[in-house]
């Protein structure tokens, strides 16, 4: 593990003390008349989740004249998606925003990666804002994380280093990194690909080293993370659209006023919007900027030959894929 994870989990699970010092930063600021929220993610500062951070801070301080007030902590400085979440439900962390490792608490979360769940992305988004969100938040409340924002960061894209993806076949011969998640190495073993679990903190350095051939992410990924400089060839095979989640420890959440817990769940609306707009933008866009970095480009993969071979999975995995999410998920308007 990078030295800056094993720092931020020497920081943030110490135990006993690492709950007491939060606890005393708090109780400091409470008598400041000011609520301080530390904001922890795993990624650079161009990826989604810092972004949805910096639009959620700026809300935040201003519809509370400054009374709450964010930092930002990017780069897995405090540790790998596991360890940020972690820290949050032991409220030695107030807030951050993860993806698959909250599936090692919340195994029914998976159910947001589940191989062409949606007709499209406005299906998603009324499922996650309606009824399937609905759910989602009352389970993960009970497992000790509040979910206060939606992470759009976009659909999944195939990348790799030895030839292109056109079918699912062609994943034949290749190792491809997947997240330390079931529901994705079912996904990818149905495609027939060799998978391997790494985290995304450390992908880039394990493309680099051909610990794995390729991966799959969302083109706003391949670029913040820069997988570009590891990977020759892209597919816009869009089999997943990627949610994450932003969330807060509930305990800390419920110690807040009113007003202020009004603000906090506001600004997550506001930046899980503000995030929904920005990604399709650059999707739009990012294409083009992976052919001038000299990625081998497949806008028109034969998508049907992948969800083809993962016809099975949802039905395959019902403990991975709920069937009672999967049928709130797919009887959402869009």
């Amino acid at each position: 593990m990078p030295k800056q994870g094993i720092l931020g989990r020497r920081m943030l699970l110490a135990g006993a003390g690492a709950v007491a010092l939060p606890s005393l930063a708090r109780a400091q600021a409470s008598r400041r008349g000011t609520t301080r929220i530390r904001y922890a993610h795993s990624t650079p500062t161009t990826h989604g989740w810092h972004l949805w951070g910096v639009q959620f801070k700026e809300s935040v301080e201003k519809s509370t004249d400054g009374k709450i007030q964010v930092t930002i902590i990017p780069n897995a400085q405090m540790g790998t998606e596991r360890d940020i979440a972690q820290a949050i439900r032991l409220n030695s962390l107030e807030m951050g925003s993860v993806g698959v490792a909250l599936m090692n608490w919340l195994p029914d979360i998976s159910v947001t990666d589940a191989p062409f769940l949606f007709r499209s992305r406005a299906q998603a988004y009324a499922a996650l804002d309606g009824a399937l969100g609905a759910e989602l938040k009352q389970r993960a409340l009970a497992k000790g994380f509040r979910i206060v924002g939606w992470n759009d960061l976009g659909m999944r894209a195939m990348t790799n280093s030895k030839h292109p993806i056109n079918t699912a076949k062609d994943l034949s011969d290749l190792k491809m990194r997947v997240p330390d998640s079931k529901s994705y190495v079912a996904m990818m073993q149905a495609m027939g690909a060799a998978v391997v679990s790494i985290d995304l903190s450390e992908l880039y350095l394990a493309l680099s080293q051909g610990v794995a051939d390729g991966q799959e992410t969302p083109a706003p990924v391949i670029r913040s993370n820069k997988f570009y400089e590891v990977q020759k060839y892209v597919s816009k095979t869009d089999h997943v659209l990627t949610n994450a989640y932003s969330i807060i420890n509930p305990q800390f959440y419920d110690a807040l006023p009113p007003d202020q817990q009004q603000a906090v769940l506001a600004a997550g609306d506001a930046a899980t919007r503000w995030l929904r707009a920005n990604t399709q933008k650059d999707e739009s866009e990012l294409y083009d900027f992976l052919k001038t970095k000299n990625m081998q480009v497949n806008l028109t993969p034969d998508v049907d030959s992948f969800r083809q071979a993962t016809s099975g999975v949802i039905a395959g995995f019902p403990d991975l894929f709920a069937p009672d999410l999967v049928k709130l998920a797919r009887s959402a308007e869009g």
